[in-house]
């Protein structure tokens, strides 16, 4: 009998001890129903840039509108990988929201790389037009999110693209012949600053300013942000206000990320997407309207537009984009659909 009521005392305890851990786990579930639902955002931008501002300031709204249920950790400036590697990342959903080049996104629709093209929009409304185009921006940003798992929800204004060079400037395509202009390595910079007259030089962004210093290239071309952080101006003498591109970055969310949302919280992404994407257009818009006395007090000589033969830029670029790209990578006539489009 006693051996009895030992084993009985044991089996009372043991579902005791089975009930406390059942309430613990359910304290436990109810903390981390408590807790915020954490979200990675990656970029290559510098924090006080423009991009950086307006990045955060989308992770900060989220976090407003969400009454801290999401909260969106901002890895900027490259710390989670380059361009490339942050978009391999956010197609598996291991980073939640990137900033994805149109360039990188034309591996997966190649037509998508004309919202890159030279000479070819007006202004940023009508790149904007075009994305908001059924049968052009809406078309591939579908077939992006089949594709590669990506939704571009945004998209802001990074800047018209001029070019800076060493010894010697140029206004027209003839006078640029024989210069190396460094090309972002990929199909539509090469054909671009081809058009322009000189020789494209492919090379990454980090290795520019050693390539300028040495002599390596005579030049390069950005937009006045990435002039400006990357202190270029040290190392080239000329700024050529030629504006053969007009820059436009797209926002996109993971779409394993966006599954996961309620409709609720995908509302409050759009928002703050909506008021960053804004936020960062106007501070571009702002940035340029400063930058060239800045770039003067640093010592540069700026060829103002207004001096330089325009019109035989943009034939010349044109051509070059249509010899590499129409008919081949993309269908025929995209580049009179893409005109029209502004028109609208």
């Amino acid at each position: 009998m006693r051996y009895y009521n030992f084993y009985g005392q044991i089996i009372k305890y043991l579902k005791r001890g089975a009930l406390a851990l059942c309430v613990a786990a359910l304290a436990f579930s109810v903390v981390l129903a408590d807790e915020p639902r954490i979200m990675r955002l990656a970029h290559i931008y510098q924090p006080d840039s423009p991009s950086g501002i307006g990045l955060q300031m989308f992770a900060d709204r989220v976090h407003e509108y969400s009454e801290g249920r999401i909260d969106v950790r901002v890895f900027p400036a490259g710390q989670l990988g380059s361009a490339r590697n942050i978009y391999i990342s956010s197609k598996s959903g291991a980073i939640d929201f990137c900033v994805p080049s149109f360039p990188i996104l034309a591996d997966t629709v190649p037509e998508i790389a004309i919202m890159t093209s030279g000479y070819l929009f007006k202004d940023f409304e009508h790149i904007e037009k075009v994305l908001d185009n059924p049968q052009l921006g809406q078309k591939w940003n579908r077939e992006i999110v089949e594709k590669s798992r990506l939704r571009i929800i945004g998209t802001y204004y990074y800047g018209k693209r001029v070019v800076t060079t060493r010894d010697k400037a140029f206004r027209n395509p003839l006078q640029a012949k024989g210069q190396k202009i460094r090309a972002v390595p990929n199909p539509m910079s090469l054909a671009v600053i081809k058009g322009l007259g000189a020789n494209p030089t492919p090379m990454a962004i980090k290795e520019i300013f050693i390539g300028l210093s040495q002599g390596v290239i005579d030049g390069q071309e950005n937009p006045y942000p990435t002039i400006w952080s990357n202190k270029f101006y040290e190392v080239q003498k000329y700024l050529i206000e030629t504006f053969h591109q007009i820059n436009a970055v797209p926002f996109a969310i993971s779409e394993i990320s966006w599954k996961r949302l309620s409709s609720e919280d995908q509302a409050i992404v759009n928002r703050a997407t909506s008021e960053a994407m804004k936020l960062i257009t106007a501070n571009t818009h702002q940035f340029e309207a400063e930058i060239v006395d800045r770039l003067k007090a640093k010592g540069m000589i700026i060829v103002p537009n207004r001096e330089l033969a325009t019109h035989e830029f943009e034939e010349s670029v044109r051509l070059s984009i249509r010899n590499r790209f129409d008919g081949r990578v993309w269908r025929a006539g995209l580049m009179e659909e893409v005109l029209a489009a502004g028109s609208q």
